[in-house]
């Protein structure tokens, strides 16, 4: 099944990506003994290393792997590709509208958890509007299999899907 397939490809780039920036981070802060997180304490702060380090490369591999070759790492192990619904070569500024609509639902967890402050920093309890990205995905993966895996919320704006090869 076709919407099984992206999810899986999905989950392997969220995988190799994790595995990789993570090292990334503790690298960073092995060579600043520890300084840099000690000192990274506002949410905003916070936010802009986690944007950095995580969000910015993630939005990078998607866009250039999508745009350059159709297919992310996911994608190419599990067969599948990006196409235009129109049959016309994508363009830069669809895979940056689709991978921004992708990952709405992660940079909201980010800024909903984070801004202004850390949630763990505060005594209130969370705020409810941790449950709209949840929500968002709920609705992108009932989207996803309700299309039969053809197109998922954030191919339908850039006017794309994905195929089998």
């Amino acid at each position: 099944m076709l919407a099984v397939r992206r999810l899986i490809a999905y989950g392997i780039d969220f995988i190799i990506l994790a595995m990789i920036l993570v090292s990334v981070q503790l690298i960073i802060n092995v060579f600043t003994g520890g300084g840099l997180s000690r000192s990274l304490q506002s949410g905003w702060a916070i936010e802009l290393w986690v944007l950095l380090t995580m969000s910015a490369p993630v939005w990078l591999y998607f866009i250039y792997c999508e745009y350059r070759t159709r297919q992310t790492i996911g994608k190419k192990m599990m067969r599948l590709m990006l196409e235009r619904v129109d049959g016309q070569p994508l363009k830069l500024r669809q895979t940056v509208i689709r991978t921004l609509i992708k990952l709405l639902p992660w940079e909201l967890t980010h800024i909903f958890i984070l801004l202004p402050e850390p949630w763990w920093s505060v005594p209130e309890a969370p705020r409810i509007s941790i449950y709209l990205p949840n929500i968002l995905i709920v609705l992108y993966a009932v989207f996803l299999f309700w299309t039969r895996g053809k197109r998922a919320l954030h191919d339908l704006i850039p006017g794309t899907h994905i195929v089998s090869e």
